[in-house]
């Protein structure tokens, strides 16, 4: 059976009350879709929200002349999971006091106090890393599964631009040798698949153009809601289909 995943996730270094933590990667959230469509999703209540939340690089503007800070995690991957998971907030009796922020979320503006709101709703809907892990067993269990017999029984787990993927992946499980059975140590990046193709196909047409990016295909999927974790793997999996 093939499994295609993508995840978010908090990478470098975190600020600690004795200076500053090892590199790390804490996963944020996590999407897998299985080739007999099922879907998997989920959002983890153990990252470090505070830092992700205030987590920022230094840019240049344009002109070089000025810098600002950029708050790519929050704009990117929190807000969007803040308006998904306030949105869950519509059948409660209190939803009138989540409507405000939704309507915020709208005109792209927030602060510290949607960070509190974001925290509540994470520690609400999230789920623990063993939680995730447990979750994932069972997902991955073809053996249940009537499509054994078309499919196989043992996973493959398809990526794009992968390497950190997995490794936050493996480490829902702790060391690699503490894999589920049956899972392979490695995942397949389609990044690499593309590449690969690419030259192929520049190949087999006598084109020395070395500019021509598989990309450019008419058919090439086109990613819709990127930088959420389940719709990212549901176009890594159109991307498999394509190559």
């Amino acid at each position: 059976m093939k499994y295609f995943l993508d995840t978010e996730f908090l990478e470098g270094t975190q600020k600690t009350w004795f200076g500053y933590s090892k590199p790390t990667i804490d996963l944020i959230s996590i999407g897998i879709v299985a080739e007999d469509g099922r879907e998997y999703y989920a959002i983890s209540n153990e990252f470090n929200l505070k830092e992700a939340w205030h987590r920022f690089d230094i840019k240049r503007t344009k002109t070089g002349n000025n810098s600002y800070r950029d708050y790519w995690l929050r704009d990117n991957v929190l807000k969007p999971i803040h308006y998904e998971l306030a949105s869950k907030e519509v059948s409660t009796p209190s939803y009138d006091t989540w409507l405000e922020v939704i309507t915020l979320r709208e005109n792209g503006v927030y602060g510290d106090r949607h960070y509190k709101t974001l925290k509540k709703l994470i520690n609400k809907y999230g789920k623990s890393n063993k939680q995730i892990a447990e979750e994932v067993i069972k997902f991955t269990s073809t053996s249940e599964c009537r499509f054994v017999e078309e499919y196989g029984d043992k996973p493959e787990f398809y990526g794009y631009y992968a390497d950190y993927d997995w490794v936050v992946f493996c480490w829902l499980f702790g060391k690699m040798i503490d894999l589920p059975q049956g899972f392979p140590m490695y995942c397949i990046d389609l990044k690499q698949e593309l590449e690969r193709l690419t030259q192929e196909v520049i190949r087999d047409c006598g084109n020395n153009d070395n500019s021509y990016k598989l990309q450019e295909h008419p058919n090439y999927p086109k990613q819709t809601n990127e930088h959420n974790s389940l719709s990212d793997a549901k176009w890594v999996y159109e991307l498999y289909k394509f190559l």
